[in-house]
Formats: C-alpha cells, sequence, structure tokens
C-alpha cells in the first residue's frame, strides 16, 4: 500500500510540473519581448546619437557593426542597449 501511494506523489508532481509549463513559457516570451526593438533609425547617425544620449561611449559599442547588425534584419534586431529614437529623444529635450 505505502509503495502505490508514493507513485501517485509522482503521478500528480508531474501533473503539477506540467501544468506549469504554459506559465514559464508566457515568462519567457514576455521576457523576449521586452528587448524586441520598437524604434528605428533612418541613418547611423542617429543611431549614433541615440548610442551617445544612452550614456554609451564609442569605445563601449562599435557604432558601425551596431547599424549593419540593425540592418541586416530590421524587424527581429533586439535592442538590449534599451537605445531610443531620435523622435523620442527629441521630445525629452
Amino acid at each position: 500500500m505505502a509503495h502505490a501511494h508514493k507513485g501517485k506523489k509522482k503521478v500528480s508532481k508531474a501533473m503539477g510540473a506540467i501544468l506549469k509549463a504554459p506559465k514559464k513559457a508566457e515568462k519567457v516570451v514576455k521576457a523576449a519581448k521586452k528587448h524586441v526593438n520598437h524604434t528605428h533609425w533612418d541613418t547611423i547617425e542617429d543611431m549614433a546619437t541615440a548610442l551617445e544620449h544612452s550614456g554609451l561611449t564609442p569605445e563601449q559599442i562599435n557604432v558601425h557593426q551596431e547599424w549593419e547588425a540593425y540592418q541586416s534584419d530590421k524587424d527581429d534586431y533586439r535592442n538590449v542597449q534599451n537605445l531610443k529614437s531620435i523622435e523620442q529623444i527629441n521630445k525629452e529635450s
């Protein structure tokens, strides 16, 4: 009898983990959406201005490499530096 009870506990634990899985996936998606680029720059100068405004220096980040990464796939560019668009910078000034 004691062994049958242990088996039920293992099954219920496994079911609990399966039921929690969708919530974990939602958290991962939410975290990934945070870094999706919602800003766009028309020129490399605009991006350089955004980098300067964020406090990053050219020694910390290569503007040309960042621009190439942005140009290669604008929709999936991950804005991990949380750079702002020129419009957002101008609104703050």
